[in-house]
């Protein structure tokens, strides 16, 4: 797993002092479509005081490499004396020696614009956390905004290939094949279902069923019988794929699943009917979207100096994937790929490690005269643009004053100068 959301800030952290640190959900304001956000409000300050987030279970973070979240704060924050840093996250694992802490400061590079924070945490405790708190470290008002909190381990194409086997997975529902309620009782050890007659159930489906006494069940449709007369449709399974709780009538409910499988080329690909399948093709580094400047993140503090990781900026890419609609009707094809363009539109992107990022479909390449021939598959061809780390970070002090010189070229060193403290 390349990331795990640790909070996704819909429900409020927890203040150790409302009167003057002030915690709620803002469903008008949020940076992830159709939640919300976490707002922190000190109309006068409130040193010290706190929001709080406490996982159920210790929180293994072992196998991510650093934290992102999104913040939008009502005021600059960089730790100069002008834009004092106002707030710092940190978390507490269990396996904590005296004095060792884990925490950063958080900027904000300009107000009221949402920007993602990441803080590298390979080389800090984290495999039993235990919360997590954002702290307020001045007297100055702010309100800010927070959203997403997640764990990432960034490996670009199984991040890529995730978010969209996320994205249409959970988006494709075929009309007149959700949620159909179960006509007669199954019971445990049956191979079969029944619904009311649909002939648009067919061998090769793959069935999600709810309702059940033992919660979701997913099984294989090996044969249907559709009886006009009893107005049924018998859904089969194999012998070895046998129904696991009671499914009763009129409660259970049957629902035609299409899956997104990416496929391990060349190895042969056995999917069931309707599914998806997505097929790497190419990567292509594109040198004008890569930014060439150094990153500093994870701002924090070490004895007397304020320190901050550097790296080179990440490296911009085009991935490209074909996608080919299995189906047993056109009517079935035809709705899934009509999905494909709305779902992966200029317009919407693709959310991958909390940033979205752009996708354009692409013209198929030229075909061979074998692929000229009539029952061939027509795959759609999709270019997604994203970044990839290269470097790994470096712990480097702030700094903490600049000195100006101002004298003519051949006058001797040390002249006078300005001095700017930072």
């Amino acid at each position: 797993m390349s990331n795990l959301l640790v909070h996704n800030l819909d429900t409020a952290w927890i203040s150790s002092d409302p009167t003057v640190f002030q915690v709620m959900v803002d469903d008008q304001t949020f940076f992830v479509e159709g939640a919300g956000s976490n707002r922190i409000a000190a109309p006068f300050g409130a040193p010290n005081a706190f929001a709080e987030f406490v996982p159920g279970n210790p929180l293994d973070l072992s196998q991510f490499e650093e934290l992102r979240y999104w913040i939008l704060g009502s005021a600059p924050a960089d730790g100069s004396t002008t834009s004092p840093y106002y707030l710092e996250f940190s978390y507490i694992d269990a396996g904590d020696t005296p004095g060792e802490e884990h925490r950063w400061f958080v900027p904000v590079n300009q107000a009221g614009m949402w920007e993602q924070r990441k803080i590298g945490i390979e080389n800090d405790r984290r495999s039993a956390i235990t919360r997590f708190r954002l702290t307020c470290l001045t007297r100055l008002p702010f309100i800010c905004y927070i959203d997403e909190l997640m764990a990432v381990n960034e490996e670009m194409l199984l991040d890529i290939e995730q978010a969209l086997v996320t994205l249409l997975e959970n988006q494709v529902a075929l009309p007149g094949l959700t949620n159909i309620a179960l006509k007669q009782t199954a019971n445990p050890g049956d191979i079969q279902v029944v619904v009311a007659l649909n002939r648009d159930f067919n061998a090769g489906n793959r069935l999600l069923i709810q309702g059940g006494s033992s919660g979701n069940e997913t099984h294989n449709v090996v044969g249907t019988a559709h009886d006009p007369v009893a107005d049924t449709t018998a859904l089969s399974f194999d012998p070895t794929d046998k129904v696991v709780g009671t499914l009763t009538a009129g409660t259970a409910t049957v629902s035609l699943v299409v899956p997104v499988i990416v496929e391990a080329a060349p190895q042969p690909t056995q999917a069931p009917t309707p599914a998806i399948i997505m097929t790497y093709r190419d990567v292509l580094e594109d040198f004008e979207r890569t930014a060439y400047i150094t990153q500093r993140d994870s701002f924090r503090t070490r004895g007397t100096l304020t320190v901050c990781s550097v790296r080179p900026a990440a490296r911009a890419y085009l991935v490209e994937y074909q996608i080919t609609v299995l189906a047993p009707t056109r009517r079935q094809q035809a709705f899934i790929q009509t999905l494909l363009p709305q779902r992966l539109s200029a317009d919407v992107g693709l959310r991958t490690n909390g940033v979205l990022s752009p996708v354009l479909f692409l013209p198929p390449p030229t075909p061979t005269l074998d692929e000229w021939r009539l029952g061939l598959l027509a795959p759609v061809f999709i270019r997604i643009g994203t970044h990839l780390e290269t470097a790994p970070r470096q712990e480097l002090p702030g700094v903490q004053q600049t000195i100006i010189g101002t004298a003519p070229l051949d006058a001797p060193l040390d002249q006078e100068g300005i001095v700017l403290k930072l």
